[in-house]
């Protein structure tokens, strides 16, 4: 049986290639990776994942992504290659990265991605990565180029909806621990005096007068802005 098989695959797989290969060159060149991709299946590195399931509450109010419930293209790195262009959802009330996706079959699928394989990913402007520390592994938001980041690790909360009465449930908006990565280590932070804290002090001073110049807003200012600072700070600690 399994003989009869593998010749009726092969007997296919040939038909392809030549029903492929008959089509005028432009056609040809255009079709071959659909149409082989349909008969064999979508990437078994990206497509490989749990089928994504979240049961919540009758009446639930509000939505457990980091945006919006809506999916948008992004990229992601698993093991050793990176994929764009792929649909990506960020799940922070379960911490789970989602890809959706059509099968060869033209199903869709929703599935999470394994974080035994996830290294990082990219999701509208925000980048992320998977973190193993010995404290608090998970995914962050990261900001900064160099060996001393921001992090961002983002979360919601599902909570009893306050109103006498009310039996329905609501998530909370989307907040964040902040964090500075260095030297392997994750170093919370909430205010402008814990920030500067964290590093040594010989150079305090020069980070304090550079964040008050800047008119830097620790808990408020723009990626972008938060990403300049970190980046200055890693190159005088």
């Amino acid at each position: 049986m399994a003989a009869k098989i593998s010749l009726m695959k092969s007997i296919i797989y040939s038909l392809l290639l030549i029903f492929t290969f008959s089509l005028p060159g432009s056609l040809a060149s255009q079709n071959t990776a659909g149409i082989l991709d349909r008969a064999y299946g979508p990437d078994q590195t990206l497509c490989n994942g749990k089928k994504y399931n979240c049961f919540l509450p009758p009446g639930t109010l509000g939505h457990q992504y980091l945006d919006s419930p809506d999916f948008q293209q992004g990229g992601v790195t698993l093991r050793e290659k990176s994929y764009s262009g792929v649909l990506l959802n960020y799940d922070i009330f379960n911490q789970q990265l989602l890809l959706k996706f059509d099968d060869e079959s033209g199903a869709l699928n929703i599935i999470e991605i394994s974080q035994a394989w996830l290294k990082s990913f990219r999701l509208g402007s925000k980048t992320f990565e998977l973190l193993s520390t010995d404290q608090n592994p998970g995914i962050y938001q990261v900001l900064g180029e160099g060996p001393v980041k921001i992090c961002y690790f983002w979360r919601k909360n599902l909570n009893l909806v306050s109103a006498i009465g009310s039996s329905n449930y609501t998530f909370t908006k989307a907040s964040k621990d902040s964090y500075v990565y260095m030297g392997g280590q994750l170093r919370p932070f909430s205010t402008k005096r814990s920030f500067i804290r964290l590093f040594a002090p010989e150079h305090r001073q020069e980070i304090k007068s550079w964040l008050r110049k800047n008119r830097i807003r620790i808990n408020k200012s723009s990626d972008q802005v938060i990403a300049e600072m970190i980046t200055f700070v890693g190159k005088i600690r």
